[in-house]
């Protein structure tokens, strides 16, 4: 995974919508993306833990000490 995949899922944890981790990538790290792109970098760490949700997949990050 890339530094960005556990940022998205520290601020998944964090209890941020995923429309709205884009604008804190930009405003935290200066990481300029998009909601889709977000969308499918969740669609791909799911599949990697096997998670269903996206809160469901923080759960896992958390358990798994990955955030």
């Amino acid at each position: 995974m890339e530094k960005v995949d556990f940022l998205i899922l520290k601020y998944l944890s964090q209890g941020l919508k995923i429309g709205d981790i884009p604008k804190q990538l930009e405003d935290d790290e200066s990481i300029i993306t998009s909601k889709s792109n977000i969308e499918k970098r969740l669609t791909i760490i799911k599949k990697l833990c096997g998670a269903k949700t996206p809160f469901h997949l923080a759960v896992i990050a958390k358990e798994r000490k990955l955030i």
